[in-house]
């Protein structure tokens, strides 16, 4: 039941709340979403909120983030089973896509990260660490940026599939690295090393801040691997799932302001012939990425639409 565009996570723009209700009210003020995601015979009903009260108020429409969209419909429906990996046969509801994204989201928020900062994404699409920080970035406001770790010009090129990283990184000047430790014959961890030699001698255990004069605005490499052993200038991506349940005060602690449908969220990367990146693109809202249907399994969750997703891959 996919939602139209023009109700989009469209909520009512409603008087300040005070902090006690702030979090209850950003979950239940939106009644255009609701509407369009939630059928009528729904058990959970729609905020007690008079319907014509709403449609007769002239305050001016906003739109609710991706992240906040999707913990109303975890709280509504919280056991709907909505999309499956092959690999592994995992089977995740709404409330797990919910849980995960949001504790990657205060898990990011709490290493100092803020939003508007920059997330580069260099792994397969098809990955559910791609789809949790798909919504982690909505949740937290941060911008993603995506390059296709393409396996074939890794293995038969590997020198052309460094410099398209080493590219897409000075362009995008990306906060956080996010890619794969190994996958069809490559290994990209080796990769990673090969464009930011600093890995190779930096711990993060020693508690220092990671830096490479090459990149000085990297603040975390990241890897999918379950072992920290030969990686550990690599941040561990299952180790910035924090389940804190209280990315509404991390945020607050930022000072950033609400997060909505304008929120920025999605950065291109325009490549040229071969396959390397020659310069960024529009930013993308929250909005339009639900609009052009760039992210096909963000919006079949966001429609409650079940999905199966094939292929090989990391599954937390």
């Amino acid at each position: 039941m996919a939602a139209a565009a023009s109700v989009f996570l469209r909520r009512l723009a409603l008087p300040a709340a005070s902090k006690s209700s702030q979090q209850q009210l950003r979950l239940t003020s939106n009644v255009g979403f609701w509407s369009s995601l939630v059928p009528p015979s729904s058990s959970h009903s729609s905020p007690n909120i008079g319907v014509s009260t709403l449609r007769g108020s002239s305050r001016g429409m906003a739109t609710m983030s991706a992240g906040d969209a999707l913990a109303q419909l975890a709280s509504a429906h919280p056991h709907q089973e909505i999309i499956r990996y092959e690999h592994k046969n995992v089977k995740w509801t709404l409330k797990h896509v919910n849980y995960y994204s949001d504790a990657l989201a205060c898990g990011l928020v709490d290493a100092g990260l803020q939003p508007g900062d920059v997330m580069l994404s260099w792994l397969p699409m098809h990955f559910a660490e791609q789809h949790i920080l798909q919504f982690a970035c909505s949740k937290a406001g941060f911008i993603l940026y995506h390059l296709d770790p393409n396996p074939e010009r890794a293995k038969s090129n590997p020198e052309a599939a460094k410099a398209a990283l080493a590219k897409a990184l000075e362009l995008t000047k990306a906060n956080v690295l996010f890619t794969q430790e190994a996958g069809n014959d490559v290994n990209y961890v080796n990769l990673t090393t090969g464009v930011i030699p600093e890995i190779r001698i930096f711990d993060f255990a020693e508690g220092m801040p990671f830096f490479t004069p090459r990149y000085p605005h990297l603040r975390f490499p990241v890897h999918t691997g379950y072992s920290i052993v030969d990686k550990e200038g690599m941040f561990a991506y299952k180790h910035f799932l924090l389940p804190s349940n209280n990315l509404d005060s991390l945020l607050r602690g930022t000072g950033c302001k609400a997060l909505d449908g304008k929120t920025p969220l999605f950065g291109e990367l325009v490549l040229g012939k071969d396959g390397i990146p020659v310069e960024t693109g529009k930013v993308l809202t929250n909005e339009d990425v639900f609009e052009a249907k760039l992210w096909p399994e963000f919006n079949s969750i966001l429609s409650r639409e079940y999905k199966e997703i094939p292929g090989v891959g990391v599954v937390f």
